[in-house]
């Protein structure tokens, strides 16, 4: 079978996919990743073959308009803004897509090509699935939407998922609408949510079940997998350098934003001056897809462009991350402490869900001085945390969320699939 998994955004949205095409390899499929093209030369690494769309996230993400949006931390508006960005672009992506995946059997979607896939698989009459990392999206009485997990009574429960059901289709109504006009497609006439519903669309979640245990009320089709993760190894291009100065010294604490540029970099160069100042630790800081700007120099600092979390992390005392479900992931795996500094979108969840669980601590990136993410780090930094931490990483040891992924999808395009109904018009 030939699948097509097709993803969107930053890097964070595209190395778990990575590995779960290797595990589907593995078990005789063909697989192609399609996504944003500054990916070109980091996905066929793995020899998967790979179908570049007209958008460079990086750039996006780099760029002066939404810069200024991280430094607010304002989720809405920055959604508002990528969506103007992307909507520019939104014929080509689309007319590349429809075009890459009339090689594929199947569809995979992931978070941010939900809506794109759905129009397209029906454009095509392909079957689909969809595999996402971000917080669940399935009704449940067992807990409410992460996002608004105030307290915890089934009713209430219920009622935040259709709340951001509502939200989402009022934000995004019209963005599908004008998707399935380029693909000559009739205008939907119920809510993308529900329509997925009623497709019986398998949706897997590829975080591990000691984050969440999957509700005994979700639908059949519903499922938690463990996390996509690649085998650890260096990062490409990352040289000797890191091991001798990993071998020099105590394990270090490990500081990066990912794919998101940080917010300030000014600023937070000077806290990386303070946290030198005022302790005896020593720290590596992950350039990713920030600005390049002088670091403070020191003995104790190491800077790296990119490195592979599950190599790097074990040899660290804790990690100060943006709060990505990937990287969280990554941090629990290794068995240390997690300090969440949240820019937007899901990170603040995941930062509260971390120290909710007693896995570390969070602080919000427009909060942050230097004083403060001393404190975070100290906070975490405890007996109780790393034996909880421990605990929870020895558990997720016997995960293999890449092979229960591959082998859910397997068994769900094996049986036969109930074409979609189409209206008479198309």
């Amino acid at each position: 079978m030939h699948y097509g998994i097709i993803t969107f955004g930053s890097r964070g949205d595209v190395q778990p996919y990575i590995a779960l095409a290797l595990e589907l390899k593995e078990q005789g499929n063909s697989v192609s990743i399609v996504g944003n093209e500054n990916f070109s030369d980091f996905v066929p690494q793995y020899g998967i073959p790979f179908y570049p769309l007209p958008v460079d996230s990086q750039k996006i993400l780099q760029s002066p308009e939404i810069a200024g949006i991280l430094k607010s931390g304002n989720v809405i508006t920055y959604l508002r803004e990528l969506g103007k960005i992307i909507r520019k672009g939104q014929r080509a992506v689309l007319e590349n897509m429809v075009h890459y995946c009339e090689n594929f059997e199947v569809l995979i979607a992931t978070p941010l090509t939900v809506a794109w896939v759905f129009s397209v698989a029906e454009r095509l009459k392909k079957p689909w699935a969809i595999v996402q990392l971000t917080v669940p999206s399935v009704p449940t009485a067992v807990f409410p939407y992460l996002g608004l997990d105030f307290f915890n009574a089934p009713i209430y429960n219920r009622f935040t998922y259709r709340l951001m059901r509502w939200l989402f289709w009022k934000e995004h109504k019209k963005d599908v609408q004008e998707q399935r006009a380029l693909l000559k497609l009739p205008p939907l006439e119920e809510p993308l949510p529900k329509k997925i519903d009623e497709q019986q669309v398998l949706q897997l979640h590829a975080f591990s079940r000691f984050l969440l245990e999957r509700p005994a009320d979700w639908p059949q089709e519903a499922d938690i997998t463990g996390f996509l993760d690649l085998k650890a190894g260096k990062e490409a291009g990352t040289t000797d350098a890191i091991t001798r100065w990993l071998e020099r010294g105590t394990p270090p604490i490990y500081i990066g934003f990912g794919s998101f540029p940080v917010p300030d970099p000014a600023i937070f160069y000077g806290i990386l001056e303070h946290l030198l100042n005022q302790t005896d630790e020593r720290y590596i800081f992950c350039q990713g897809w920030s600005e390049a700007t002088a670091l403070p120099k020191s003995e104790r600092l190491f800077e790296v462009k990119a490195v592979d979390h599950a190599w790097l992390f074990p040899q660290c005392k804790l990690v100060v991350v943006h709060g990505g479900i990937g990287t969280v992931g990554a941090g629990l795996r290794a068995k240390i402490p997690v300090v969440v500094v949240s820019v937007l979108g899901d990170q603040p969840i995941w930062g509260r869900f971390v120290k909710r669980k007693g896995w570390g601590a969070h602080l919000p990136f427009k909060k942050l001085t230097a004083q403060k993410l001393l404190d975070a780090i100290r906070a975490a930094d405890q007996d109780a945390i790393r034996a909880s931490v421990l605990k929870v990483g020895r558990l997720m040891e016997a995960e293999n969320g890449a092979a229960e992924a591959a082998s859910r999808l397997e068994a769900y395009f094996k049986i036969p699939v109930q074409p979609i109904r189409m209206p008479a018009s198309v």
